[in-house]
């Protein structure tokens, strides 16, 4: 009669199917999607519901169209939806640009909307004069149905004129110009008799009062080749001002006419800055040629 043999099986091979069992083991043991309340897709864009602006940089002035969608939310019996959210923009020194945006979203699905994922969306504008660099959206959203709350934070850089902030009063990039519209200043500034100056320069360092008030002036002063003043004004421009955000830097610029009689000689233009909040005055000179 025909004899059965018992198969052995080598302790090699059996760490081998050990290892095959165990890989086949954790595949198997894949982490479950995840469940609850929770924030998706956030997009910071330059147009409503556009695409994420990527390498894209904002200018000062502009306004940020920012949307993210929810998932895991719940529904009434009745099918309502109640989900109530935020966003907030802050500089790259974690300085809020503007009040927190409330954005809240109610409405009712049908059967056939269960796959639907709520969009929330607002809009944020960047104040004129910021900073240039990195900037933070953080965003949050609670669902009233379920009471779970979910939050988070993307970015998105803004392309501006950089002015070194100051610890103390102080007068920077004086600058003499063909017209307002330049933005390349003169290198060896020079004019002739009877033309018209531009002048810009940009003053930081003021101290602010309650609610980021500014209280600053500056005076002009014009000094020929001996010192000698030629004219002469006080407070020729004065900022008074309140704003959400910390104003960085005040952009001034001004017009001046010369006299036909002007002597063709080296002048000194005089700007001195006032900053009324901060008991503070800050000088600074340029020179320009009348040829």
């Amino acid at each position: 009669m025909p004899i059965s043999r018992a198969t052995r099986i080598a302790p090699a091979q059996l760490a081998a199917m050990a290892g095959l069992f165990s890989l086949t083991a954790a595949f198997a043991q894949s982490p479950a999607p995840p469940t609850g309340f929770r924030l998706l897709t956030p997009v910071a864009a330059r147009i409503e519901d556009g695409p994420p602006m990527g390498g894209l940089r904002l200018l000062p002035g502009e306004v940020v169209y920012f949307s993210f969608t929810a998932a895991g939310y719940r529904r009434s019996d009745t099918g309502k939806v109640d989900i109530l959210g935020h966003a907030q923009i802050f500089d790259p020194a974690g300085i809020p640009v503007s009040p927190k945006e409330e954005i809240q979203l109610i409405t009712t699905l049908s059967d056939e909307d269960r796959n639907w994922m709520p969009k929330l969306r607002t809009e944020i504008g960047i104040p004129p004069l910021v900073p240039p660099g990195t900037y933070t959206v953080k965003f949050d959203a609670t669902d009233n149905q379920s009471h779970q709350s979910a939050a988070g934070e993307t970015t998105f850089d803004v392309e501006a004129k950089l002015v070194p902030p100051s610890d103390t009063l102080t007068i920077r990039d004086l600058n003499f110009y063909r017209n307002e519209e330049d933005g390349q200043a003169f290198l060896n500034p020079a004019y002739r008799a009877g033309d018209m100056v531009w002048v810009k320069f940009n003053i930081t360092g003021y101290k602010l009062g309650g609610q980021n008030a500014i209280d600053t002036a500056y005076d002009v002063e014009l000094l020929g080749p001996d010192g000698t003043s030629i004219l002469k004004q006080e407070n020729a421009s004065m900022e008074k001002s309140m704003a959400y955000y910390p104003q960085p830097y005040i952009p001034a610029v001004f017009n001046m006419t010369l006299k036909s009689t002007m002597t063709r000689t080296v002048y000194t233009l005089v700007i001195t800055a006032h900053d009324n909040m901060g008991k503070q005055t800050a000088t600074a000179r340029s020179k320009f040629q009348v040829n």
